[in-house]
């Protein structure tokens, strides 16, 4: 690993200018805004979460000791993140041999280069403990029953993260019961540590229910953390094609190595593994998430054992080869060339303008500009409604908005249903004093409800309370739309 330290070191320092230039993203400004409202005399479930609650919480108390709410902290904690699953990634796979290990947390960091991971996504957290919990149950030191009861407490951590960390447990079933099909284990041996990989699992969420039922908001919690996520959340593809672009490369690593696994002296060797069974069900399962939305962050937590595969396979096929020593650099600078045109291509097919992220530093002094604006149109006391993308100046300017979400997206939808008069109670609420709707064609996020008929009825009442109670905003310097209270 200490040879490693400069690679990593190096990687941190890439990812860093990477995250800094790459702004705060779009699903993070909401986490960071309702952590820095913690400090404010506000707690959980004052607002509509779109995660679990333990992004808000751990970015409230590691933003406090990183140096507050200011962009060269955020920066360093997404780089921080990055930089524990990569070196998880390498900690978890050294059974597999060191020079697999490298390969696959080498991809590892490459990929969260193409998945968004330079913002601050859950996805970090919730890669990092499945990969803590995969190298617990592939060793072979200490008791096994504390191993199985780690990884399940592992993967209950990320679970208060994101809910989508669930389907690893279903990766660790589905492993426990090849293992016992395969005659790796007795049946006993399967249930015994299906039992307390769940009891580990069940222990943080046990301890979250009761801390919330205590402090009487079990009810948000269970709708926020279980029934929704599972339940309420629609499925779409707006962002396949540019989840396909983005990730052509690994997807292209990934075809190949399905081949390549099936020759005979690889499938022997992975018939002789049971650790790549495990990666292989965890990245597996981990897919099932894009079946509701294709955003390139939420293949991070399978892409990540994904890795683990190919770079077992990348390390069995140098060895198989068996290479003379002057042969490997060739080969190694060939296969850098060609994996560098994949990512240029991919890149450039994706965003040609992401290339400044890494040759320049972001100016961010119109954010400042902004922010300055809307306390000023707001006041002392006064509130903001904000829409779609330009969500981000609630973070930027710190107002508070009249209603108990900050995006329009998907579970505000949920959340108007069941409260169809909310637009016109907060537009008459005479402590509102601003609202800035974006510039795109749909005033809320949610795309795919624009046209449900509590949406529609939402957003009629939102043009009627703009033409009764407000009036149009004059000011060329701010470039969106917005409206002042008359």
């Amino acid at each position: 690993m200490l040879r490693l330290l400069p690679a990593l070191a190096l990687f941190g320092l890439v990812f860093f200018v990477f995250a800094y230039n790459s702004g705060y993203g779009y699903d993070a400004t909401e986490y960071l805004y309702v952590a820095r409202s913690l400090d404010e005399h506000r707690a959980l479930y004052d607002f509509i979460p779109s995660k679990s609650y333990l992004i808000y919480s751990s970015t409230h108390v590691l933003l406090g000791l990183l140096g507050g709410y200011n962009h060269v902290s955020i920066s360093l904690l997404i780089t921080l993140l990055a930089m524990s699953v990569v070196v998880s990634a390498y900690w978890a796979v050294r059974q597999l041999g060191n020079r697999a290990a490298a390969l696959g947390a080498g991809l590892t960091a490459l990929t969260c280069f193409f998945t968004e991971m330079n913002f601050l996504e859950p996805e970090s957290w919730i890669a990092l403990t499945g990969l803590l919990a995969f190298g617990l149950v592939i060793r072979n030191g200490g008791r096994a029953s504390w191993r199985w009861l780690g990884a399940g407490a592992l993967l209950g951590v990320g679970m208060c993260f994101k809910s989508v960390a669930a389907f690893y447990m279903v990766g660790f079933a589905g492993y426990l019961t090849l293992l016992w099909l395969t005659g790796h284990q007795t049946f006993g041996r399967m249930v015994g540590r299906g039992l307390l990989t769940l009891l580990g699992f069940l222990l943080p969420l046990g301890l979250s229910a009761t801390y919330f039922y205590a402090t009487g908001r079990l009810n948000p919690h269970i709708e926020w953390t279980y029934i929704y996520p599972f339940g309420g959340y629609p499925s779409h593809t707006l962002f396949l094609a540019k989840f396909l672009v983005k990730l052509s490369w690994l997807l292209g690593l990934l075809a190949v190595s399905l081949v390549l696994v099936w020759l005979p002296p690889y499938r022997r060797q992975y018939a002789q593994t049971p650790a790549l069974w495990l990666a292989l069900l965890l990245g597996v399962f981990a897919c099932a998430s894009l079946l509701k939305t294709q955003a390139s962050h939420y293949f991070f937590p399978a892409a990540v054992f994904f890795n683990v595969h190919l770079g077992f396979l990348i390390d069995r096929f140098l060895t198989n080869q068996s290479w003379e020593l002057n042969r490997l650099p060739r080969v190694a600078i060939a296969g850098a060339v060609v994996l560098v045109i994949g990512l240029g291509a991919g890149l450039w097919l994706y965003r040609p303008d992401a290339v400044r992220r890494f040759t320049q530093l972001a100016d961010y002094r119109g954010e400042v500009y902004n922010a300055g604006f809307i306390r000023q149109q707001v006041g002392p006391g006064g509130k903001a409604l904000i829409f779609d993308n330009a969500m981000m100046l609630y973070f930027l300017s710190d107002v508070v908005p009249n209603v108990p979400f900050i995006n329009t997206e998907m579970q505000t939808t949920h959340y108007i249903d069941q409260h169809p008069d909310t637009y016109a109670r907060a537009l008459a609420d005479t402590s509102l004093k601003l609202i800035i709707i974006d510039n795109r064609a749909h005033v809320i996020d949610d795309s795919t409800a624009a046209q449900k008929p509590a949406n529609v009825y939402a957003l009629r009442q939102l043009r009627e309370g703009l033409d009764r109670y407000f009036r149009p905003g004059t000011d060329s310097t701010f470039l969106m739309k917005y409206w002042v209270r008359k």
